[in-house]
């Protein structure tokens, strides 16, 4: 390990992570949109207003860990429409729900030519932007308080989940406090400042970025975003590091999975009725793949804490999380640190693992050697 290492590899895992998250724009921009379509489904004369749609984000959009895809510049932003006033039991074919919200999108000029047809969703394509999945819904209450039951086309059944709930659980495994809004288009969380994200945040973004290289050739077998946030969040022991969160998730996960013959379950921790690792079930070859691919995970993530000199740590980043993004980690980290050290003003903010002023509250001094040895 190199001197200092953690200091050091926490800011380039940061600079990593704020390289692939949304912008700011962006961020503002799904509000914007989502907003004006929650709009146009409860419009007055819409045959879905009387049901009481509410539209809210849920996923890496609304707890904050979206990762930049690989090979193209569009974001998968993840909704929920959930109508408030209809009771799922008088459904018996869950599918009308989905064919309803369908309609009613497709009798918008702008959404009829921008809608794709999912599983459980519908997505609304912003070319070059994002895309937006909406997920129909309705409560629960027997389930508990913010559960909800999803249509399934394929099963032509109600599946059950729980969105709101698991962000806030999610938000107070990393140590923050969601407020809840009770609009009917409810807004985004504000985007947290990077140097103020959260290290389990953080992790989750490094988690999905490594899944999207390791699986490129292979996406079908790739673990869902919610199996590696939940984990993440689970085995999460309040690091104030991000390098050292990481290593403590992934020591946790890999040690936590059953013998061969056997798959690892993923419960929704505020809905047990919930199964995120049933895609394992669906796709032959895909929990193996999971098995084999968290193991090599671990193994370089070891390596690269072993490794002395800049040009290793490079490389090993570049390995586990993309050349492009390493590279440029690397660079900013170089000129940052030479710029800092010659005033003396380096330090790392406790709790987040980002470089900043050392004159600033809660650093953390950085001593003067950190990739280049003893």
């Amino acid at each position: 390990m190199w001197v200092d290492g953690y200091d050091a590899l926490d800011d380039l895992l940061v600079r990593i992570c704020a390289a692939l998250q949304i912008t700011s724009t962006q961020h503002q921009l799904a509000e914007d949109r989502y907003g004006t379509i929650g709009k146009w489904l409860e419009a007055p004369g819409s045959p879905l207003a009387p049901f009481g749609p509410v539209i809210y984000p849920q996923g890496s959009l609304r707890i904050g860990t979206t990762v930049k895809p690989i090979g193209h510049q569009e974001y998968d932003l993840d909704l929920v429409c959930e109508f408030r006033k209809l009771d799922w039991r008088r459904l018996r074919n869950p599918v009308v729900l989905l064919e309803a919200v369908e309609t009613r999108l497709r009798a918008h000029q702008t959404y009829r030519a921008m809608l794709e047809r999912k599983k459980r969703c519908l997505r609304v394509c912003y070319t070059n932007d994002f895309h937006l999945d909406i997920l129909p819904a309705c409560p629960d209450p027997d389930s508990g308080r913010e559960c909800i039951v999803v249509p399934d086309r394929a099963l032509r059944d109600w599946m059950p989940s729980n969105p709101n709930g698991y962000a806030t659980w999610f938000e107070a495994r990393a140590a923050s406090v969601l407020t809840e809004v009770s609009k009917r288009v409810e807004p985004l969380p504000a985007q947290e400042p990077l140097e103020l994200k959260a290290p389990l945040k953080r992790v989750v973004q490094l988690l999905k970025r490594w899944r999207d290289l390791a699986y490129r050739a292979n996406p079908d077998l790739a673990p869902v975003s919610i199996v590696l946030t939940t984990l993440a969040a689970s085995y999460y022991r309040g690091e104030d590091s991000p390098a050292r969160a990481l290593s403590g998730i992934l020591d946790a996960t890999v040690e936590s999975l059953p013998p061969e013959g056997y798959r690892l379950e993923v419960r929704n921790p505020t809905n047990e009725k919930e199964d995120f690792g049933e895609r394992w079930d669906a796709q032959p070859g895909a929990y193996q793949a999971f098995v084999t691919g968290i193991t090599a995970f671990r193994t370089g993530w070891r390596a690269l804490l072993g490794v002395r000199g800049l040009h290793l740590v490079t490389a090993g980043l570049s390995q586990l999380f993309g050349e492009d993004v390493a590279k440029s980690a690397v660079r900013g980290h170089t000129e940052a640190i030479e710029k800092a050290r010659s005033s003396r003003q380096l330090g790392v903010q406790r709790g987040t693992g980002a470089m900043i002023s050392g004159a600033s509250p809660g650093a953390v001094p950085v001593k003067r050697n950190t990739f280049h040895g003893v």
